[in-house]
């Protein structure tokens, strides 16, 4: 397997961020086109680093690139919210902190469901484990 070159992951996760962070700010906007040389420009990146950012965010559900359309930010409905980075860049962004309230209350909804399912479905295993675990973390460890 090839390593990456030093640095090549800093500049890398320096696009996605910086690309991300300009979506949720609003310098870019629902539906609008994204001017890749302009944006290479901004970033200080190569145009195969800003693809392989767009790659990463098309895959959360903030872009999408088409044919004769190029590459625009989607609809926020169609966003990845639940994604660890999206709900990072979100408040970095000064985006409302409603939003953290929904994820709450989407999650007492869902949680108990899960936990129930959970333990229908499991195994003298998982239990073992779970005791285990549990009696560890009462030693404190």
């Amino acid at each position: 397997m090839r390593q990456p070159r030093p640095g090549c992951l800093g500049v890398h996760r320096t696009a996605v961020e910086g690309l991300a962070l300009k979506i949720f700010d609003g310098t870019y906007d629902e539906g609008d086109t994204l001017e890749l040389p302009a944006l290479m420009a901004e970033l200080g990146v190569s145009q195969t680093v800003l693809r392989e950012a767009v790659k990463v965010l098309t895959a959360k559900g903030l872009l999408d690139a088409r044919q004769k359309r190029g590459t625009f930010v989607r609809p926020r409905a169609d966003w990845n919210l639940l994604d660890s980075d999206v709900m990072r860049w979100k408040p970095a962004a000064g985006a409302p902190h409603d939003f953290f309230a929904d994820v709450l209350e989407l999650r007492r909804a869902i949680e108990p469901a899960a936990a129930s399912l959970a333990a229908e479905h499991r195994t003298d295993e998982d239990l073992a484990a779970l005791v285990q675990r549990a009696r560890r973390h009462a030693r404190g460890r």
